[in-house]
């Protein structure tokens, strides 16, 4: 068994032995996200980081506790942590509270040598600029960005308009602030969009693709995966972008 499916049953277990309000968060979570973390792991395998790594967005912690079971130095960063405090205590790992929007990283200049922004920079509601802009100021020289978010242009979120329906249905993404404590997709982005957001942050493009859920869970997933393999890859459900520190960056100030 490959070290990230080790990982992932021993995070399972953790999440079945968790007994706090966040349960079934942890389990929904978990549930529609472990093969994308599974895939986020190897693509951190081949990237080979040597030294520390930055979780930015971190709960409900799930990938930050993944990485540290197979076996790489991270800290994680969020605007709430203590919602998933059981799970942070169980297994020991460092997640410092931060609003990534309004304050600095609390962390020196080229102090990691990868981060990741993964399934977070379509939550960003206030600054998507700074917290980028943050992101590599705390970046060693030739330190790696790993960010993955959803495409706006993917089948589902085109039949969706067609449909006439929206991409994501505001009440249930603003709810997420009261139910969630954080708020949920803001927008979503069009991989040109990302990119440019991205170089304009100081980073240069290593690679960019696409990637989408390949689990057949319903007739509807089975249907999908078909006209996945029929479509152009840039109508797949994920962005998926691995960039490098180029410089300082803007070196942006939080907004007032």
């Amino acid at each position: 068994m490959a070290a990230g499916e080790v990982a992932l049953q021993n995070l399972w277990s953790a999440v079945h032995r968790d007994c706090s309000l966040a349960r079934q968060w942890h389990f929904s979570n978990l549930a529609a996200h472990a093969q994308r973390y599974l895939a986020d792991l190897q693509l951190l395998a081949a990237l080979a980081p040597v030294g520390a790594l930055l979780d930015v967005g971190s709960a409900p912690c799930h990938m930050t506790a993944l990485l540290q079971d197979s076996g790489y130095p991270v800290i994680g960063v969020d605007i709430a942590p203590q919602r998933v405090a059981r799970l942070i205590d169980e297994l020991h790992l460092d997640v410092r509270q931060c609003d990534i929007e309004r304050s600095p990283l609390p962390f020196p200049d080229e102090h990691f040598s990868g981060a990741l922004l993964c399934d977070t920079f379509e939550h960003l509601r206030i600054d998507p600029a700074f917290v980028l802009s943050e992101i590599c100021r705390v970046l060693k020289h030739g330190g790696f960005l790993l960010l993955t978010t959803p495409n706006v242009y993917s089948l589902p979120s085109l039949a969706r308009f067609v449909l006439g329906r929206s991409i994501a249905d505001p009440l249930t993404e603003f709810g997420k602030l009261r139910r969630l404590g954080h708020m949920g997709h803001v927008r979503e982005y069009s991989c040109a969009e990302v990119r440019r957001f991205v170089m304009a942050s100081g980073f240069s493009l290593q690679s960019v693709g696409y990637r989408h859920d390949d689990r057949q869970r319903c007739w509807r997933d089975r249907i999908l995966r078909l006209a996945y393999r029929m479509a152009p890859r840039c109508f797949q459900r994920d962005i998926v972008i691995v960039a490098r520190k180029r410089d300082r960056g803007p070196l942006l100030q939080p907004l007032p």
